[in-house]
């Protein structure tokens, strides 16, 4: 079985950060697919949703928003479980078929508003590709607790996160072509 690695942390730590280094990094060596969810900011700065990317297409989804009418609520804010499910689910699954190298930022509990999205994550941690999945520190989701017991996991802080990225590129780098 391919290197699982999870990265988890409080919020604000970096783990979309180190995901997008990631990615920049090994783009050019490897094909690298997945999702990669990133803070929505208000012009005075406030934090007011997420939205989720796909990494091979570029494909754009809101993730969740506090204006967003209806969905599950996770806090303020109302999960859009159509666009995860039309964004971030296709996009898992085509890096588990075509992808060398599969990202999942992140599992936590807006994603896991989606049964679509717990087996699209499901299907990656049970394939042959390396992956890298971020998840939420605090999360007792029985998803959660299998990225604990099947992954290396570590935990980041602004601390440390410079010393696991280059760790963890130096995993994945090492790994055989």
């Amino acid at each position: 079985m391919a290197e699982k690695l999870a990265v988890t942390g409080p919020p604000g730590s970096g783990k979309t950060t180190l995901c997008g280094r990631l990615v920049e990094a090994l783009r050019s060596r490897y094909r690298v697919g997945g999702i990669l969810t990133r803070e929505l900011r208000d012009p005075q700065g406030k934090r007011v949703g997420f939205e989720v990317e796909d990494l091979a297409t570029g494909e754009k989804g809101l993730l969740a928003h506090v204006s967003q009418g209806r969905g599950p609520r996770v806090g303020r804010y109302r999960v859009n479980v159509r666009d995860v499910e039309r964004v971030a689910v296709p996009a898992v699954l085509r890096a588990v078929e075509g992808a060398d190298l599969v990202i999942i930022d992140e599992v936590a509990p807006m994603e896991l508003s989606s049964a679509k999205f717990i087996a699209a994550v499901e299907r990656a941690l049970g394939s042959e590709k390396p992956a890298v999945i971020t998840f939420q520190q605090r999360s007792r989701h029985p998803l959660v607790e299998r990225l604990r017991r099947e992954c290396a996991v570590y935990e980041i802080t602004p601390g440390n996160r410079d010393r696991i990225y280059a760790h963890i590129l130096d995993v994945l780098l090492r790994r055989p072509d």
